[in-house]
């Protein structure tokens, strides 16, 4: 008796190669936010790695969200505002904008705001690091801010 070995079965299909490092740029240069050099980033140590951020980002989308067209652009408007709650956030501990709520609150306990940011970086990270959209919206409320736009600013 002749025993028969199930064998794998192998796709006939060619599998499409990851985009390169070229055209995840020339993507970024067309897209609606533009190069990382236009924007306005923070001085935050995190800050530096934004076009590192912003390049697996772009290969997530590929990766996990291809043909959403929205993905690439919403990993840009995250990092953007992810890095001007920072700005906020730091401006706040200078002293700069006194009488706004949320600055005098950050200005008064700063630590909580570096508790926040913590959190933020720590579940980007356990979720690989790779899908930036969570870092806008979290570092958004972290320093009063409304990332979705719903609730009115008189």
């Amino acid at each position: 008796m002749i025993a028969v070995l199930p064998l794998p079965l192998i796709a006939c299909g060619k599998r499409e190669m990851p985009p390169t490092a070229e055209q995840l740029h020339a993507e970024q240069q067309r897209s609606t936010y533009g190069p990382t050099s236009d924007w306005r980033l923070s001085d935050a140590t995190w800050s530096r790695s934004t076009q590192k951020m912003r390049d697996r980002a772009y290969l997530f989308c590929w990766q996990k969200r291809r043909g959403d067209p929205q993905c690439p652009p919403s990993q840009d408007f995250a990092l953007i505002l992810a890095n001007h709650a920072e700005s906020n956030a730091r401006a706040a501990v200078r002293g700069e904008r006194p009488g706004m709520p949320f600055f005098d609150a950050i200005r008064q306990r700063p630590d909580a705001y570096i508790a926040a940011r913590q959190h933020c970086m720590i579940v980007y990270q356990d979720g690989g690091a790779a899908d930036a959209r969570s870092l806008g919206p979290c570092l958004t409320n972290a320093v009063g801010g409304d990332y979705f736009g719903i609730v009115p600013v008189p």
